[in-house]
């Protein structure tokens, strides 16, 4: 089975009006157990606010509670480990990642799995496998 981290761009596209075809795919191979999916819980911070502004907050938490109960990925706290690693990336790259992609970069290294995001521009970091998506 395939591993994907997904970041908060992926989900909130998923939730926006007329998903982009393969980021609906994502989703159904994800449910099917095809892949299994990683999500730093913060992550759902940045997914809530984009959510909140497209929708509003009542949206925005309805979409949270799907995400989590249909799509059912594996949400990964901060642990010690994860935050030097994220803080390591971000020290190395502050001018080019948020703390959020910090946060998620170090996870799809941490569980060995492809991170799909919408970012176009990440730095090159070693052993990192990222599947960009483009809306």
């Amino acid at each position: 089975m395939s591993r994907a981290c997904l970041d908060a761009g992926v989900i909130s596209l998923y939730y926006q009006k007329d998903p982009p075809k393969d980021i609906l795919d994502l989703m159904r191979k994800i449910k099917a157990g095809k892949i299994l999916a990683t999500v730093p819980n913060v992550v759902l911070v940045e997914v809530f606010k984009h959510l909140c502004v497209a929708g509003g907050k009542d949206y925005a938490a309805g979409s949270i509670r799907s995400f989590k109960h249909k799509i059912s990925p594996q949400l990964m706290h901060l642990t010690p480990e994860l935050i030097l690693d994220a803080g390591l990336l971000k020290c190395q790259f502050r001018t080019k990642l948020s703390y959020n992609d910090s946060i998620v970069i170090a996870t799809a290294l941490k569980e060995k799995a492809t991170l799909h995001t919408t970012e176009k521009n990440f730095p090159k970091i070693r052993n990192l496998k990222i599947f960009t998506y483009d809306f």
